[in-house]
């Protein structure tokens, strides 16, 4: 066999291999993706669903838009509406979850990538050093050689008889014999060892050429890559900024419903459904705040980092004589209310500073002015001892998620947003229990009001 057809058939079989192992990994990388991309085609068409619903409602709100008097048709019109808009932001937000999943998965794969490029880039320096250094050894060993040859053309070729006549005994004779043999196992050894060397060096060559193909074949995978990375951020930009356009929707409906509520009879049967319907969607996002907590939130027994200056016992969130306007665990007429609302003695609530109860890391922070189902601008406090904290209806959220506030710091001012009679702070305390269960309980048990 010769040497170009032993080099054809060292390279078909890399080549090969190299193809299935391409094969390998982009079902590997592939699959993953494939039902990542199925999630979003299947969220966007329930969005889409939910659109026509919309729109069907908004028809029908405009149909008795200039009927003050069929405030009933009106308020189910819009109940309905805000319902719809609500289950598009709960897609649109497993639609941000779902791709935050996918960036952080393709940016572990492009750093991954770039360890595998990087790897390759040293193995290719090494096989062209290991090249470099046959190849200086095959010349080193050809010029040897080459010498030799040259050396014993210009000497004369020694034939038996002349060496036997010229030699002054026998055992000269047999000397020079033995030193002429041995020059020629000498070259003998030198061409073997130069045709093992040029046999090494077309198989490093091929090693490199294949390892070439295999970093080209990676580098073409990590631009795919970042293309996908970038397309999954500006979905997540647009999803992000539709989200937030669907909230004002629904603070632009829930403000409407308030007015036809406000006109309604307070022992009227859609007075009573309003209301109701209003606590059932406060709630909807308080179990969502308890699984965000049952997630990400400390648990009962865990001690707090030392930067949260945790000293053990809560403060009272306002520095400011203050009283409670509704109570834990139920307002006056029985519907749940699972904090305490505060406001300021003599008025002018509104505009002023509320404060952390105890040091922690902020987990929760929302300060975009809309409904957000009844809670407004809020957020929550992890103390990393397995409580946490809820300020609600803020005007203003002065702190973000992931920051770490002292005790008695200011966090926020004093609003009426969301699902509010008048401007008050709204203050939970929550635990998270060993078993991993949430318990929403009484902020009096962990702090008193100083000003009683």
């Amino acid at each position: 066999m010769s040497l170009m057809t032993k080099r054809r058939k060292i390279f078909r079989l890399a080549a090969a291999f190299l193809a299935v192992c391409c094969l390998i990994a982009s079902v590997c990388f592939s699959a993953p993706q494939v039902s990542a991309d199925e999630e979003l085609e299947d969220l966007q068409k329930q969005y889409e669903e939910l659109e026509k619903e919309i729109e069907k409602n908004q028809s029908e709100l405009n149909e008795v838009q200039g009927d003050i008097k069929d405030n009933k048709s009106k308020l189910k019109t819009l109940n309905n509406e805000i319902d719809s808009i609500n289950s598009q932001i709960s897609i649109l937000n497993s639609r941000i979850d779902a791709l935050n999943n996918d960036i952080s998965e393709i940016e572990g794969k492009i750093a991954s990538t770039n360890d595998e490029i990087s790897e390759m880039n040293d193995n290719i320096a090494l096989v062209e050093k290991q090249i470099d250094e046959t190849h200086n050894y095959m010349e080193d060993t050809k010029n040897m050689l080459l010498g030799r040859i040259r050396e014993n053309y210009m000497a004369g070729e020694s034939s038996t008889v002349e060496m036997l006549f010229t030699s002054d005994d026998l055992s000269t004779y047999f000397a020079r014999e033995e030193l002429m043999m041995r020059v020629s196992e000498n070259d003998a050894a030198l061409i073997e060892e130069l045709s093992k060397k040029i046999d090494e060096l077309n198989q490093l060559e091929d090693k490199l050429d294949a390892q070439k193909v295999k970093l080209e074949e990676k580098k073409a995978s990590l631009e795919s890559e970042k293309a996908d990375l970038d397309a999954r951020k500006v979905d997540l930009k647009d999803s992000k900024s539709t989200e937030q356009s669907k909230k004002k929707q629904v603070t632009g409906k829930q403000q409407e419903v308030q007015e036809i509520i406000n006109d309604l009879d307070k022992d009227s049967d859609e007075y009573k459904a309003a209301i109701k319907k209003a606590q059932a969607e406060k709630e909807i996002l308080s179990r969502q705040i308890d699984e965000y907590i049952r997630e990400h939130g400390s648990t009962v027994g865990d001690t707090p980092d030392s930067s949260y200056g945790n000293d053990g016992k809560m403060a009272w969130p306002v520095k400011f004589e203050s009283y409670i306007t509704a109570g834990y665990p139920s307002y006056s007429d029985g519907s749940p209310h699972w904090g305490i609302d505060i406001c300021a003695v003599g008025g002018n609530t509104r505009g002023r500073p509320f404060n952390a109860a105890q040091g922690g890391e902020v987990i929760i922070a929302v300060n975009d002015s809309n409904w957000n189902y009844g809670f407004g601008n809020y957020c929550v406090i992890d103390h990393g001892d397995g409580t946490q904290t809820l300020y609600a209806h803020s005007d203003n959220i002065k702190v973000s998620v992931g920051q770490v506030v002292q005790k008695g710091q200011e966090i926020g001012i004093i609003g009426a947003t969301g699902n509010v009679t008048g401007p008050h702070l709204h203050f939970e305390v929550r635990v998270k229990n060993a078993d991993g269960s949430v318990s929403r309980v009484q902020p009096l048990n962990y702090v008193s009001n100083p000003y009683n």
